[in-house]
């Protein structure tokens, strides 16, 4: 199978087998190139990874597409890309089809990751599972009977834009409020600078240098009081959500993936206790909230287990 990623300013391309394991790569900054020739250098990546992986083209039977922005997956479409022009309403599948000879699926890299976990990583054996992926935003995945849940307009799974507040802080999209002003990584630090501002004896002011990350600052925590209070209301916000989410869907796993995900048992444990805290008990019984395992390989190996499973 063939794996491909837009995202994240990265072109990726893989050649995996059947049960996910990478055997060749290539990969290359995306450069902000447009449509047109981020493909071209897609099917270049293709047959690097393909010589890599030492396979000859007819051993590869499908390929499946990540894409970080919206998609229309029925039509093989992309509607945007926030950090490459050309891709409205741009063919991706059908121009790949034609150059690979292969069926050709394409989905949202959050979704995509979402059924990557379930299928090969942290929620392997899961029906119905929700995926989180906390980075520069917050998007997510949730799997119902083992498929991905669309809606009406094909926005299920932003999770990100669930409220948790009224009157919060404004999320990316203008709204007040949304668990993406609390929990993505750029807001998290943001709010630990602003509230440092009015703490100027507090030891993160030698402690923090460079670029920060949500990884360094659970790691500081411990030694300043300021960074911990901002930790805490962010695990009660998305503490919250996630209970709300347990409730409505009654999920077999939670899974949380992304940059902040990169803390580790600092996130985890008292994420835990604060969805134990707010669950409807009788959802909780079977539920397991557990850090994701494909880490950044989580939307390509999802999109390889999409081809694996529509062919």
């Amino acid at each position: 199978m063939y794996g491909f990623a837009i995202a994240g300013g990265i072109i990726r391309a893989v050649v995996a087998d059947g049960k996910g394991q990478i055997l060749g790569e290539a990969s290359e900054p995306l450069n902000n190139l447009d449509a047109p020739h981020v493909l071209h250098r897609l099917l270049e990546l293709a047959r690097v990874a393909l010589g890599r992986a030492g396979l000859p083209p007819a051993e590869l039977k499908a390929a499946g597409v990540a894409f970080g922005g919206p998609v229309d997956p029925e039509r093989g479409v992309t509607i945007l890309s926030p950090r490459s022009p050309g891709f409205e309403q741009f063919p991706l599948v059908a121009l790949l089809e034609e150059q690979l000879r292969v069926p050709t699926v394409l989905e949202n890299d959050a979704r995509a990751a979402a059924f990557g976990e379930a299928v090969f990583g942290a929620a392997r054996g899961c029906q119905t599972v929700i995926y989180l992926h906390l980075g520069s935003g917050v998007g997510g995945g949730i799997i119902v009977d083992g498929r991905l849940v669309y809606g009406a307009t094909s926005t299920a799974g932003e999770i990100g834009h669930m409220v948790v507040t009224a009157g919060g802080p404004l999320c990316s999209c203008g709204k007040p409020g949304h668990l993406e002003a609390y929990v993505a990584e750029p807001a998290l630090v943001a709010r630990v600078w602003e509230a440092l501002v009015i703490s100027p004896d507090d030891p993160a002011h030698r402690l923090l240098s460079g670029p920060i990350s949500a990884r360094v600052l659970f790691e500081r925590a411990p030694e300043s009081p300021t960074i911990q209070r901002v930790l805490d209301d962010t695990i009660q916000m998305l503490g919250l959500a996630i209970a709300s989410l347990i409730a409505t869907l009654n999920p077999e796993a939670v899974i949380i993936g992304g940059p902040v995900a990169e803390a580790g048992s600092r996130l985890l444990e008292p994420l835990q206790a604060r969805v134990r805290q707010y669950a409807y008990p009788a959802s909780l019984r079977r539920v397991r909230l557990a850090l994701a395992e494909l880490g950044p390989d989580a939307p390509m190996i999802g999109a390889v287990a999409l081809a694996l499973a529509r062919t």
